[in-house]
């Protein structure tokens, strides 16, 4: 969005566009979480290389301590450190 907002204030065409993405962790157990990440259509779009459709404990981790950091210290402020540029549209 910070990509095309700049290019139109400058008169220039929008080169990023966004591929329907979306998160989810879903709590399935005490201690295990599914990590469900999709795009349009529902198709899955995983962001580690693990089956995103089996229950972890990692997941869990990631919800509960690295997610909530990173929401606070990071995307309330601003700030992209995970985040790449977007793929030009076609």
């Amino acid at each position: 969005m910070a990509e095309n907002l700049l290019a139109a204030r400058e008169h220039n065409p929008l080169r990023a566009r966004y591929d329907g993405y979306g998160a989810c962790p879903l709590t399935v157990e005490k201690g295990k979480v599914v990590l469900a990440e999709f795009g349009y259509g529902g198709k899955l779009l995983p962001t580690f290389p693990l089956d995103p459709t089996v229950p972890r404990a990692l997941a869990w981790h990631l919800k509960t301590a690295v997610l909530p950091w990173l929401y606070w210290n990071g995307m309330l402020k601003g700030r992209e450190w995970l985040v790449g540029s977007m793929k030009p549209q076609a």
